[in-house]
């Protein structure tokens, strides 16, 4: 029958009742058989031959939906039997769930499916619908849980025979160490297990006891010397476990290889030194014969609990040979447990205590005397789980039922003081014991563990909450922060703009703007460690330019470095753009910082800035100085949160600089690199993307054109604009609208988005400058609604915001604005703005001409005042410089202008300027040229 044939056969339900029913034409069904996600088959009831399956099924199996038609379905099943009792039921009672079969493909392997089935009728005969999934995973899952829970309750079992025949036994050490190699052999699936005795030298080791798992032979013999095998002898006397899951390799025991391994065919090792007595007497060594073998951490266990009741043994033997006989079994039980680090505690069928090692007495505060012969549950288990405990002994007693057996349990216990304390206990596998039964459990408290397991979710709730806190309280403020700044700079910007200011009125207005713009970069300096520990640290990268980031670094660094009478140096290389494109408020950050950490480091000579090209495709950055340097052993620790070497400790500081630093940078495309040698001083250095800006310039050229608007530009002749500014603080709002007025924009102001709605249709202005954060209406929703209004929607808005993190840029851009200006609005940036989307033309006050070299008729005398500037530039002393400068102010005329072109350029922190000033003035009479 071919495919096409088949499905358009008749598909319907035998039994209403009792099936599920098919309705709807046929077609429509095959098409939902197809697209069906999961494997469906549909075979004859009465011989069992496929008559139609999927594309899901034939994609599974791998075979065509044709070729498929006409087979066996059975034939396709590991076990057939499983598929005969599917339909059997299905036959009985109409459908079938959840039955798993291990199914096989045609083309070799097998998976595990569950499946589900109804009857139908297909092409008028009785048939079988069946859907299936695969469960391989699942079934994998299940297995490997089944062979830990196995191999853990075999653990258990052997270590339970193993102390319960040894609280028993009689025989000789030779006996119990047999027994105790053959089970723990059989159960860790190791090859050989063996026990070694080191000698009393501690020289060598000697096989005392040897099993073979394959032979079930018991041997002994052979000696290895600490000569051929020095790093094993090492590592049995100082680790706890040598667990070598490639012997061959290993440096621990890839000693005797040749002699040892190889011939035998052992392929990994794990072995428990034996300690007794603080020293080492042996070495109990599972091999594995084949390749290399992986321990588990619960087979590592097991290895030393089995080396524990070895040492026990061992020390029985001990005895033996010092005594006639140890006292009665019981005792030589006690004696294994004692050695255990957990508390034992055995009882009988009664329920009264048999066994309590020294650990129980550390543990629940009774010493064994006693506790042996008490009722466990009246003197171990709390007042509130005696019944549930007195229950589960009945259970058992009754039915050979125990839940609980060989399961790790968190619970209770009573101490004698009468408080409750937590355990973990593992309860062993009940064992007859005369007319009853033994049962014994291993528990340890968890007290100190519990209370840190609380202390680091409490610790970190309480961090999760203070970082929630932080970010919204430096959310908050730094727009609390940046709205009277943007008071101070912005009303510092109108008066710079009074092209009638006084000299000395302006040097006094650049002062308070340059102290402002430090204050804002303050605060979000302040906002960095918060916006990295989110993971919200926002690159901008904008134009910056070099020449100008060098004077404001200087401006701020080049105190500290005059008052410890350090060279502070900073170049640019001949060739390098001047304005480029990079983050230049956080390059700044991690060059202040390390040219601050330089300073502090250095108690004298010079701290160096260098930048420069690298393939013409990266920007070079490097600090240097000639300080203290670092150890390396710190050079790793200095990037870490709030570690700090000794020296930067005693230095002061939070242990933040460099990390922030170092995250910076990362984020910016590279890495911050250090090189130091103690006592020499240190260099960090990084590389960026080069990329010049638009008006890419060398420092060597000198023309200005494409520069933003400068801080005085005005609109220039025959540009007309009007600008609606909306801010619901009355200061910002002024401080913006006469700024554009000093330009000559004409200005309408709103104090809230409500009235800036009506303005912008009213008047409808060439741009809006719209604050985000305000009461009525706040600056993204009225947007929208101007952007929503066909006829304003192409005036550009422009977003205005003290908001302290990036994602409030993309909000502004989601709701529809053109651009973005951070407050304090910058005059430059904000005529930029202007220009850059309205094609606004600005024109500047012609900037001044040079200032005219000072004229001093007495050559001995401007040698004089030549030394005297170069001597307080090289070191860069403002002090000097200012008293300098007073001094000349009360000369004559040539005099007094050298002394104003002196407190300029120092006040401007332009060291390099001065030292070429003083040049020109000594001419070829300065003997420092």
């Amino acid at each position: 029958m071919s495919d096409h044939t088949a499905r358009e056969k008749t598909l319907r339900a035998d039994d209403p009742a009792e099936s599920a029913s098919v309705s709807g034409d046929d077609g429509l069904f095959f098409q939902l058989f197809d697209a069906s996600p999961f494997p469906a088959v549909v075979t004859r009831l009465a011989d069992h031959r496929v008559l139609a399956i999927n594309q899901r099924t034939s994609d599974v199996f791998g075979i065509g939906q044709e070729e498929a038609v006409g087979r066996h379905a059975p034939d396709y099943y590991v076990n057939p039997d499983e598929r005969r009792r599917m339909a059997e039921q299905v036959v009985r009672e109409g459908r079938a769930d959840d039955f798993r079969f291990e199914l096989r493909r045609p083309g070799g392997g097998t998976f595990w499916a569950s499946a589900s089935a109804r009857r139908v009728t297909f092409g008028g005969e009785p048939a079988i619908l069946a859907v299936f999934k695969d469960i391989t995973a699942e079934v994998e899952a299940e297995r490997t849980l089944k062979a830990s829970e196995e191999r853990l309750a075999a653990q258990s079992r052997a270590l339970t025979t193993l102390t319960a025949e040894h609280a028993v036994s009689q025989g000789s050490f030779r006996e119990r160490l047999r027994t105790i190699l053959t089970l723990a052999a059989t159960t860790l699936d190791a090859g050989r297990l063996s026990l070694w005795r080191l000698a009393e030298d501690g020289e060598s080791i000697r096989c005392e006891g040897l099993y073979c798992l394959e032979s079930a032979e018991f041997s002994c013999g052979g000696v290895l010397t600490r000569a051929e095998a020095p790093n094993y002898f090492t590592a049995i006397e100082q680790e706890r476990v040598i667990a070598a899951a490639d012997a061959h390799s290993d440096p621990r025991t890839r000693d005797f290889r040749e002699s040892y391994l190889a011939p035998r065919g052992i392929g990994a090792m794990l072995d428990v030194p034996l300690r007794a007595a603080d020293r080492v007497r042996g070495v109990l060594c599972a091999e594995h014969v084949g390749g290399p073998r992986a321990w588990t951490v619960d087979e590592q266990n097991f290895a030393v609990s089995a080396a524990n009741l070895v040492v026990m043994a061992l020390t029985e033997e001990d005895r033996l040979q010092a005594l006639a006989r140890l006292a009665d079994s019981e005792a030589r039980a006690r004696l294994i447990v004692d050695t255990a680090h957990d508390a034992f505690i055995g009882i009988d069928t009664a329920g009264h205590i048999v066994s309590w090692n020294a650990q129980a007495e550390a543990t629940l505060g009774w010493s064994r005397d006693e506790a042996l012969g008490r009722d466990m549950a009246t003197l171990v288990v709390p007042p509130a789980y005696r019944e549930a405990h007195q229950r589960g002994m009945e259970r058992f007693l009754a039915s050979g039922e125990a839940p609980v057996v060989n399961r790790r349990l968190e619970l209770t216990a009573l101490h004698r003081a009468g408080h409750e304390l937590p355990i973990e206990i593992t309860i062993t596998s009940p064992m007859p014991l005369g007319q009853g039964y033994f049962f014994g459990a291993f528990l340890r408290d968890i007290s100190e563990r519990l209370e840190q397991e609380a202390q680091l979710r409490a610790a970190k709730d309480s961090a999760e909450a203070a970082t929630r806190a932080k970010s919204e309280f430096l959310a908050s403020m730094s727009h609390e922060l940046r709205t009277p700044l943007n008071g101070v700079l912005g009303y510092t910007q109108l008066l710079q703009r009074d092209r009638g200011l006084r000299p000395a009125q302006r040097e006094a207005l650049e002062a308070i703007a340059k102290c402002g713009t430090h204050l804002l970069e303050l605060i979000n300096d302040v906002l960095d460690l918060s916006r990295i520990e989110a993971g919200r640290v926002d690159i901008e990268a904008t134009t910056t330019d070099l020449a100008q980031l060098l004077i404001d670094l200087k401006y701020v660094v080049a105190d500290a470095a005059r008052r410890k009478g350090l060279l502070l140096s900073m170049t640019i290389a001949p060739g390098v753009p001047r304005r480029v494109v990079l983050d230049g408020r956080h390059l700044r950050q991690v060059l202040l910082n390390l040219l601050g950490n330089g300073i502090k480091f250095t108690p004298q000579g010079e701290v160096r800035l260098t930048i420069e090209t690298l393939d013409d495709t990266r920007l070079y950055f490097e600090v240097s100085d000639t300080g203290i340097g670092i150890e390396p052993g710190a050079i790793t620790r200095i990037f870490e949160a709030f570690n700090q070497t000794r020296d930067g400790s005693a230095a002061g500081g939070t242990g933040l600089g460099l990390t922030i630093s170092r995250h910076l940078i990362q984020t910016m495309g590279d890495q911050l690199k250090v090189e130091s040698t103690p006592g020499r001083g240190s260099r960090f250095y990084f590389a960026l993307p080069l990329v010049c800006a638009n008006d890419d310039r060398s420092l060597t050229d000198e023309d200005d054109a494409g520069a933003e608007p400068s801080l005085d530009a005005r609109l220039a002749p025959g540009q007309d604009l009007m600008a609606l500014v909306v801010d619901d603080s009355t200061v910002n709002r002024r401080i913006l609208a006469r700024l554009l007025e000093s330009a000559g924009v004409r200005v309408i102001t709103a104090a809230g988005g409500a009235e800036a709605l009506r303005l912008v249709g009213e008047h409808r202005p060439d741009v809006v400058f719209m604050d985000l954060r305000m009461g009525d209406l706040d600056g993204l929703e009225a947007t929208r609604r101007i952007k929503a209004d066909p006829l304003v929607a192409d005036i550009p808005i422009i977003a205005v915001t003290a908001s302290a993190f990036g994602d409030t840029r993309e909000a502004a851009s989601a709701a529809g604005c053109t651009d973005y200006l951070s407050k304090p609005v910058r005059a430059e940036s904000l005529f930029a703005v202007l220009h850059t989307h309205l094609g606004v033309q600005f024109e500047s006050e012609p900037a001044p001409g040079p200032v005219p070299e000072p004229e001093l008729s007495d050559h001995s005398r401007r040698v004089a005042l030549a030394l005297r500037l170069h001597e307080a530039a090289a070191i860069g002393s403002v002090t000097d410089l200012e008293a300098m400068a007073q001094e000349l102010a009360v000369g004559d005329p040539g005099e007094a202008g050298l002394g104003r072109q002196i407190a300029r350029l120092a006040g401007q922190f332009d060291f390099d300027e001065l030292r070429a000033l003083a040049g020109r003035l000594a001419g070829d009479a300065d003997p420092r040229r």
